[in-house]
């Protein structure tokens, strides 16, 4: 097996697994104190980095770590509005197929950002996004009409505001990979996040330190697997083409499509089953360079 399908595929089971177990604590903790806990599993595993033979591989050292703080902050800002959609009941089915679709956001920041013309296929994608976003705010309807638009939901709302933010995560992220090694990328991003951290705790009036045992110890292990998941991407990323290790990557929501459903026993009526079909391709489309 090819050493990026080897990563590939680790990474795409780790994204699964964390996007299932989200919900799970989403259910009995804000956003913003998952984000927290989260933190205290990923420091440990940046702190094992720092001792990798790799870690001062770098060009441009100021500019990288810059970069990777960056994603830090964004990427944990992207995860607590994604764990409040989940927390104000958005079916984990739906929300993690519209947040694969995250790479729309470079798409269209392109042309101002690097001069880039959009392509045909990529145009086509942002179609498919369009459409996608469009039929998952439907709700099922009695009536004798298909479904009732539902503009906007709570839960949809976060959803996008993360896929959002995600999307400018997915622009620092890449551009970190330019400056500095993988492991010493995944340090200054667990940087990020503790300083975004240090924020929250005295800022945020809705934390509470009444944390049930499961959701606590649950978001702890997401933090983990944050850490394992960044650092086999970025691996996968050094052995293979970002325009086949990108889409493959985002095809984790079809297993939490799969196993969301009959675990959570969430249901997805015709228009929604058509709408996360649609989500999925775009997110695919919308990766390939």
């Amino acid at each position: 097996m090819p050493k990026w399908l080897m990563y590939s595929t680790v990474s795409m089971l780790i994204w699964a697994i964390w996007s299932l177990l989200s919900p799970i604590a989403s259910r009995d903790l804000s956003g913003s104190m998952v984000q927290i806990l989260s933190s205290a599993g990923l420091i440990p595993f940046a702190l094992l980095l720092l001792f990798s033979k790799n870690l001062r591989k770098h060009t441009y050292l100021g500019r990288g770590l810059l970069l990777a703080l960056a994603t830090g902050i964004t990427g944990g800002t992207g995860n607590i509005m994604l764990y409040s959609a989940l927390g104000h009941n958005g079916p984990a089915s739906l929300v993690f197929p519209i947040i694969s679709m995250a790479p729309l956001i470079p798409v269209l920041l392109a042309p101002f950002l690097f001069k880039e013309k959009i392509r045909g296929l990529q145009a086509f994608g942002i179609a498919v996004a369009l459409i996608a976003i469009l039929l998952l705010n439907t709700s099922p309807s009695s009536s004798s009409r298909l479904a009732a638009f539902n503009l906007f939901s709570a839960w949809m709302l976060y959803t996008l505001l993360a896929l959002l933010i995600f999307g400018i995560t997915f622009i620092t992220q890449k551009g970190a990979t330019y400056f500095i090694s993988d492991e010493l990328s995944t340090v200054a991003f667990t940087v990020g996040f503790v300083l975004l951290d240090l924020v929250l705790l005295p800022t945020d009036r809705s934390l509470s330190w009444n944390i049930p045992a499961k959701a606590g110890w649950v978001s702890v292990f997401i933090g983990i697997l944050m850490g394992v998941g960044s650092l086999t991407l970025f691996a996968a990323y050094r052995y293979g083409k970002a325009s086949i290790v990108t889409p493959f990557s985002q095809l984790y929501p079809i297993i939490t499509v799969l196993v969301a459903v009959p675990l959570y026993h969430e249901t997805i009526d015709l228009l929604r089953g058509i709408g996360v079909v649609a989500a999925l391709g775009a997110g695919v489309i919308l990766s390939i360079e």
